[in-house]
């Protein structure tokens, strides 16, 4: 318990510290890495499905891209340039759950490999997590996610 201040009341509790938001991010044939949300922003997304809370079944695709933020430390500044590129898919069917079914993939990927061919592991991801869904129809569903990743990139100047 604190102790009272001057005028009787009990002084404030010393705010918490905010906790930093962690993320698992699930890898291709690699163990899964965890980030710091804050420090690996979404700089673009794209995602198909159909996921109605209460209906008998549900659906989604969903792929990601990240970019590490540039770190500071003294005068010197390191960091940034990586990327992860994550993927998502789920089906959820309350008559057949069987079929049901969730995949994760990903890469991480060094600042030379993002800036080089960051467009061909966004498709390279998008196969590998289409070769993982056991359902040729929402295998072929990837692609909607895939080209809606594509078309949030940001604009480049040429």
């Amino acid at each position: 318990m604190l102790a009272p201040n001057e005028a009787g009341r009990e002084p404030a509790p010393e705010p918490k510290p905010v906790e930093p938001k962690l993320r698992t991010i699930t890898l291709t044939n690699r163990a899964p890495i965890q980030i710091v949300e804050d420090e690996w922003p979404e700089v673009a997304h794209g995602r198909c499905g159909y996921d109605h809370p209460g209906d008998i079944f549900q659906w989604n695709i969903s792929i990601r891209v990240r970019r590490e933020n540039h770190k500071k430390h003294g005068s010197h500044i390191y960091g940034g340039g990586r990327v992860i590129i994550h993927a998502k898919y789920s089906y959820w069917d309350e008559n057949h759950q069987d079929d049901s079914q969730t995949v994760r993939v990903g890469r991480l990927l060094t600042a030379d490999e993002s800036a080089r061919d960051l467009w061909k592991h966004i498709l390279g991801v998008g196969d590998e997590l289409r070769e993982r869904i056991a359902n040729e129809h929402w295998r072929k569903q990837v692609i909607h996610a895939v080209d809606a990743c594509f078309a949030n990139l940001p604009a480049q100047r040429w």
